[in-house]
């Protein structure tokens, strides 16, 4: 923590909230590593744009510093807990968040991993198409209303709570799929609708070779850098989720066929 963070007076949150972290330096928002942005001059500061800083000239440079919170008190009336989603499971939404008269119930998760330590923030949705901000918008989240639902896919986000600071990848991923099926209708000739709503990866992949295969998955971000959002080998048949890659970066697949072929060109190989 740098010294002239130590020296700010402590924030008081309103009644309810609690802090879930301490100040650290925004990255998701620019999806820099280091959380710069650059101008040619203070004037032309604009976050979160950024100048070319490796082909333009800039004198000027900003990068902001966040902290989480989260809401902790709930009237019983306006938290419904489902319970534990297990893999390949459903879960019935109850009517009173269906059709309350007063209350807005919105859908949320949050991922639980019986072998991993570390802790997940409550989802929030991510415009696919732009740099969204993924943090310190606990006052007016991204909601999928479950009274007011579409059909859409929507890509969703969850942020590591604590664990290694280490971690390349802080949040995982996952895309909610909204699906209605009509089962008939009202005295007003309505459409009632079934709704059904899927939670998968956003991405995955499966081997239809005949033969075990090497795969990377890597993500290239703004500022140049690039990550291995997710790597191993996969047998004929399998397939693998990926929960780690931003699909708002470009992302770059590689493979390498095992039994005798060497890669000489990320998309080509040669056989011994």
């Amino acid at each position: 923590m740098y010294d002239w963070l130590q020296g700010l007076p402590d924030v008081a949150l309103p009644d309810g909230w609690e802090w879930t972290d301490d100040w650290h330096v925004d990255t998701t928002s620019v999806r820099a590593a280091n959380g710069w942005v650059y101008a040619p001059d203070t004037a032309h500061l604009k976050w979160p744009e950024s100048s070319d800083h490796i082909n333009t000239v800039n004198y000027a440079r900003q990068r902001r510093w966040i902290r989480n919170r989260k809401y902790t008190s709930y009237d019983r009336e306006s938290l419904i807990p489902l319970g534990l989603l297990k893999p390949g499971h459903t879960l019935p939404l109850p009517l009173s968040g269906l059709a309350h008269p007063v209350i807005s119930y919105v859908l949320q998760l949050r991922p639980k991993y019986s072998t991993d330590p570390n802790e997940y923030s409550w989802s929030s949705v991510v415009e696919k198409q732009s740099q969204s901000e993924l943090s310190g918008r606990a006052e007016e989240p991204s909601e999928i209303c479950v009274s007011a639902l579409t059909e859409s896919d929507e890509l969703l986000y969850c942020s590591q709570q604590n664990g290694s600071s280490s971690n390349s990848f802080p949040g995982l991923w996952f895309c909610l799929n909204i699906q209605a099926k009509q089962i008939g209708k009202d005295v007003h000739s309505d459409a009632i609708q079934d709704w059904n709503l899927i939670i998968d990866s956003p991405l995955s992949i499966t081997n239809f070779l005949p033969l075990s295969t090497e795969y990377a998955v890597i993500g290239k971000q703004l500022n140049g850098e690039s990550k291995t959002s997710s790597q191993g080998t996969l047998v004929p048949g399998e397939t693998v989720k990926v929960y780690s890659a931003d699909l708002r970066d470009p992302l770059y697949f590689s493979i390498l066929p095992q039994g005798g072929w060497q890669q000489i060109h990320v998309y080509f190989y040669t056989l011994l």
